[in-house]
C-alpha cells in the first residue's frame, strides 16, 4: 500500500480508539483539537463563504469519478472497491480528526464534577419564574452592537470559560463564514452548522435579527469543542444571559422559549400551563410566533423530513444517546449547572 493509505490507516486507528476509549478522546480535545483547529480555520480565514460545502461536493466528485474511471478502464469490482474504501477512509478521517472526535469525551457534567440532576416541578418553578421575570424585561429589545463587535465579544465569551471544562479557546480571525447554498438550509430549518472539515461556523442569511445573536453564540460552542446540542444551546443562553445588551438578553431568552414551553407542557397540566402563559410578554409570544411563521414558508416538508431522521441517526450514531431530542435538554442542563461557578 502507498505511504499515504498507511497514515490514513494509522489516523482511522486514533479515531477507533477516541471512540472506544474516552481518556483518547480527551486527549484529543485538550491538546490535538485546539491545535488542528488553528490549522485548519487559518488559512482558510481569507475566504468569507464556507468551504465546507465546496468540500463535500468535490468528494462527491471524486466518488463519481471512481465509478467512471473503473467502468472506463474495465477494473473491476475490486479495484473498484480498493479505490472506494481509501476514499471513504480519508473522508472519516478528515471529519473526525478536524472535529468529529470531540463527541467522544466526557459530558459536561462530569468535566465540571456537577452531578446531574433530574428535576422536580418545585425546582422548575422556580426557575421558570425568574426566567419569565427576565424574558418579560427585556422583551422585543434590539441588539446595540454591531455584528463585527458582537462576534468578537462573543469569541472572547470563550477565551475565558473555565480551563477544566476542556474548552477551545476562541481566535479573532475564526469569523462566521456565509453558506453557498443558502436556500437548502433555510428549507430544512438549520439555522446555523459547524463545519468539521476546515472549522468555520455558518450562519443562515435568513435569521431573523433577535434569532442572530444565540444562534451564533450556539455555533460558537461548538467551534470551541462543544459536540452536544443541549451543551451548546447552554452556552449560548450562559452567554446571552451576561451581557449588558438587553437586546443580547432577549436574543437569549427568546432562543429558550420553545424549550421552556416543551418542559411546562411535560410537567403543567394543562390549566397551569396556560396560567403561565399568559403572564408572558405578548411581545415575546408574538415574536416567537414570527419566527415560527417565517421559517415554516422557507420549509420544504420532505426535505425537512429527510434532514430530521439523518440529524437523528447522525446524533445517535455519534454518542449522543437522545439524538435530535438532545436540545430540549438545555432546561435541565441551565437548573442542574445553576450552583456552578463560572
Amino acid at each position: 500500500m502507498k505511504k499515504s493509505t498507511w497514515i490514513g490507516l494509522f489516523l482511522l486507528l486514533f479515531v477507533v480508539l477516541c471512540r472506544l476509549f474516552t481518556p483518547v478522546a480527551e486527549f484529543y480535545a485538550e491538546y490535538c483539537y485546539p491545535v488542528i483547529s488553528v490549522c485548519l480555520s487559518w488559512p482558510t480565514s481569507i475566504f468569507p463563504f464556507s468551504l465546507e460545502e465546496i468540500t463535500v461536493l468535490v468528494f462527491a466528485l471524486l466518488f463519481i469519478g471512481i465509478i467512471i474511471v473503473s467502468v472506463k478502464r474495465k477494473l473491476g469490482f475490486f479495484s473498484w472497491l480498493k479505490r472506494t474504501a481509501r476514499l471513504i477512509m480519508w473522508l472519516v478521517v478528515w471529519f473526525y480528526m478536524g472535529w468529529g472526535n470531540n463527541y467522544f469525551r466526557k459530558p459536561l457534567y462530569e468535566r465540571a464534577g456537577v452531578e446531574r440532576r433530574t428535576f422536580e416541578k418545585e425546582e422548575f418553578n422556580r426557575f421558570i419564574a425568574a426566567y419569565t421575570e427576565e424574558l418579560n424585561r427585556t422583551a422585543g429589545a434590539a441588539v446595540m452592537m454591531e455584528q463585527a463587535e458582537l462576534e468578537h465579544d462573543i469569541n472572547e465569551f470563550y477565551r475565558h470559560q473555565p480551563a477544566e471544562l476542556g474548552y477551545t479557546k476562541l481566535h479573532r480571525w475564526q469569523r462566521t463564514k456565509r453558506p453557498l447554498m443558502n436556500w437548502l438550509y433555510s428549507s430544512v430549518s438549520v439555522l446555523g452548522y459547524m463545519g468539521p472539515f476546515f472549522c468555520e461556523s455558518q450562519l443562515n442569511l435568513d435569521l431573523l435579527d433577535n434569532e442572530y445573536t444565540s444562534t451564533l453564540a450556539h455555533e460558537k460552542a461548538h467551534l470551541a469543542g462543544v459536540t452536544s446540542e443541549a451543551e451548546a444551546n447552554y452556552w449560548s443562553y450562559v452567554y446571552c444571559c451576561q451581557s449588558d445588551d438587553a437586546g443580547v438578553r432577549y436574543s437569549g431568552y427568546l432562543h429558550l422559549l420553545p424549550y421552556v414551553m416543551i418542559n411546562a407542557g411535560a410537567l403543567y397540566t394543562e390549566d397551569e400551563y396556560r396560567e403561565w402563559l399568559a403572564q408572558v410578554s405578548p411581545t415575546a409570544i408574538q415574536d416567537f410566533k414570527d419566527s415560527r411563521e417565517h421559517w415554516q414558508q422557507k420549509r420544504v416538508k420532505i426535505l425537512d423530513e429527510i434532514q430530521s431522521r439523518m440529524m437523528d441517526s447522525y446524533l445517535k450514531s455519534n454518542n449522543v444517546s437522545e439524538g435530535a431530542d438532545d436540545y430540549i435538554g438545555v432546561v435541565g442542563m441551565i437548573i442542574t449547572m445553576s450552583n456552578f461557578d463560572l
